[in-house]
């Protein structure tokens, strides 16, 4: 629909010759309004309504994620002491959008739309008909999922367009069902591209394009189209309380993501093991003369990092010689690096550049990477790494494992366990990593005996110790 384009600045230009010109108008402006209505004859087939429904439980939300909630809002926060009790949620309903990738029946969407323990998805297409749909993977590091159902139809498959070839000004179409209203169709432009550093808990990737086209609660997940009914977009957020401020996911973002998600049900990324920030605040003091890199803050214990000797202070300037902009853009270099592939770094010390070779593990995941990972005593547990240490405001020297998922009625629920909690003992032996973890419990957890687990509870710096008993019909593996 290339045409539409052509149309939209024959029409504004028409605009801006007054009364006298309206005649001549019409027909023009007719013409494209029915271009319009074209467009969304096309893009309304692909587009569909996911709605999702999950059991309550414990809270999946860090507490950190929970008082940016109230801060957000200018509501007071009720900042809890280490031993409050844990927050419980009512089951969990959300309605989304998403839009249908191939004739197999794999639509994409939000993460945030689908995720959950034990949800159960619903999706309605165009022509009303309802599928419930399973979780093919997820990625929330980007806020992409893929999710599937079993057509008994030929599915309409949207376009893909390309986002890196987009200008701001550009018209941009939203389509989904904001508010639950099916299949609503908005008209803008594009705002901005490349925006960062937006407060979404939990994401590491955003790059996103701002766009003016009213996205409400409910286009989550819905596409966001070009003239040419293509998808430059998958619609994301929304600020509160501003008009006219949407943002999405570059459409080559999904690209990348979709096919792995499909083909292994999660991301497989490099991972190096520093807490990172911007340089320009350190110029001076590192003897830099511009602001290109990413600053070490700290180096986490055992990681490929330390083992390749970086150290705090260090500003890391090229990954295998491309030069790093700013620490997000270390980020995105490193984690496109598979696991147990040798980068070469060039690092910024004591005024003069080194070169190191390092060999990256991979990334193990934020606190929901492990939702549906192994459980034990009704815990599952994942490795620390600097960014969660650094969002838990513990100290970067602690060693452990994180809580991501307490199983409501277990063992360790009722000890008081839940997510956020970083379990530093087991049997008063030190625990390192996950592996150290189950195997400390297989060793030492006896039916019907009490286990100690020490431990740092979220939120709080101070050690503690606590008593899980074991279910006398438990089986440890």
């Amino acid at each position: 629909m290339r045409h539409v384009k052509q149309l939209a600045a024959l029409t504004m230009a028409l605009l801006v010759l007054g009364a006298g010109g309206a005649y001549a108008l019409s027909p023009a402006l007719k013409e494209m309004e029915d271009a319009f209505i074209r467009l969304h004859e096309e893009l309304r087939p692909c587009v569909v309504n996911v709605d999702s429904r999950g059991a309550g439980g414990t809270s999946e939300m860090d507490m950190e994620q929970f008082h940016d909630l109230f801060r957000f809002f200018g509501m007071p926060n009720p900042e809890p002491g280490p031993n409050a009790p844990r927050m419980r949620i009512p089951p969990r309903m959300a309605t989304g959008s998403g839009f249908i990738y191939d004739k197999e029946g794999h639509i994409v969407t939000n993460n945030h739309v689908v995720d959950g323990q034990n949800v159960e998805i619903t999706v309605k297409l165009w022509n009303d008909k309802e599928y419930a749909a399973k979780v093919i993977g997820q990625d929330p590091d980007t806020d992409l999922a893929v999710i599937k159902i079993e057509p008994d139809i030929d599915l309409p498959v949207a376009r893909l367009g390309d986002s890196d070839s987009l200008k701001v000004g550009q018209f941009a179409i939203a389509v989904g069902s904001p508010r639950g209203f099916e299949g609503s169709f908005s008209f803008g432009h594009i705002s901005a591209l490349g925006r960062e550093e937006l407060s979404l808990p939990g994401l590491r990737f955003q790059n996103f394009i701002q766009t003016d086209a009213a996205i409400n609660l409910g286009n989550s997940g819905g596409p966001l189209c070009d003239l040419d009914g293509e998808v430059i977009g998958i619609n994301i957020a929304i600020v509160y309380g501003a008009n006219s401020l949407g943002f999405a996911i570059p459409i080559n973002t999904a690209k990348q993501i979709v096919p792995q998600l499909i083909s292994t049900g999660k991301i497989t990324r490099g991972f190096l093991g520093v807490v990172i920030t911007n340089v320009k605040p350190f110029m001076e003091g590192v003897g830099l003369s511009d602001d290109k890199g990413a600053f070490v803050k700290s180096v986490q214990p055992g990681s490929p990092a330390e083992r390749a000797d970086i150290k705090p202070y260090d500003v890391i300037r090229k990954v295998n010689g491309q030069a790093v902009e700013n620490s997000a853009d270390l980020i995105r270099k490193i984690s496109g690096i598979p696991p147990g592939s040798q980068a070469t770094l060039e690092i910024w010390r004591d005024k003069a550049p080194v070169e190191v070779q390092v060999t990256l593990e991979e990334y193990a995941g934020d606190l929901k990477t492990a939702l549906k990972g192994k459980e034990v005593l009704g815990l599952q547990v994942q490795n620390l790494t600097p960014e969660v240490t650094e969002r838990l405001k513990i100290k970067a020297d602690v060693t452990g494992v994180v809580v991501t998922q307490v199983e409501p009625g277990s063992a360790a629920e009722e000890a008081g366990f839940g997510p956020g909690d970083v379990i530093t003992e087991v049997a008063q032996k030190k625990v390192n990593s996950t592996d150290d973890f189950y195997r400390l419990v297989k060793e030492n957890a006896v039916p019907g005996k009490s286990l100690l687990i020490g431990y740092i509870r979220a939120g709080s710096d101070e050690a503690d110790i606590s008593v899980i008993k074991v279910p006398k019909d438990a089986e440890i593996k």
